[in-house]
């Protein structure tokens, strides 16, 4: 038997898959950070932008107390169709050159992160919540 699949006017097939990152750097200690962590931490915000102006000194030291993790890419695709309009971007995906992820806090619904991204040709950072609150770093030795 045939398998059909079924695509909708206007529905994306190929979407761009979130490759592993560059390089991490991690507060995880004796623990290493997790590849797949920082991405579902990465592709689990609401596609809307906190009314936040991070400075990059501000972003780094609220990301190295506790488990927080910077990720580095080369203009990453990431879905975010309202946020990558207000970027100047046409395709539905912003840019992203950098990930700073905050320390994960026990019990709560979202987290703060922010994104080094390409908006209209010039890199900004900006500030999303993300509802994937995991801790990014896992038993192990620390390879990076």
């Amino acid at each position: 038997m045939a398998a059909l699949s079924f695509c909708a006017p206007g529905c994306v097939t190929n979407v761009p898959r979130l490759a592993h990152p560059l390089r991490i750097v991690a507060n995880c200690g004796q623990l290493q950070p997790r590849m797949t962590g920082i991405q579902s931490i990465m592709a689990s915000t609401d596609d809307q932008l906190v009314d936040e102006t991070p400075a990059q000194d501000d972003i780094r030291a609220v990301v190295h107390p506790g488990d927080g993790a910077l990720a580095y890419w080369n203009a990453q695709p990431l879905a975010l169709p309202r946020v990558s309009q207000t970027l100047g971007e046409t395709d539905g995906y912003a840019r992203v050159d950098e990930l700073a992820i905050t320390p994960a806090v026990p019990g709560a619904l979202s987290r703060r992160i922010y994104l080094l991204v390409r908006d209209h040709a010039h890199k900004r950072w900006i500030a999303m919540n993300a509802f994937d609150t995991q801790s990014v770093c896992v038993e192990g030795r620390r390879d990076i």
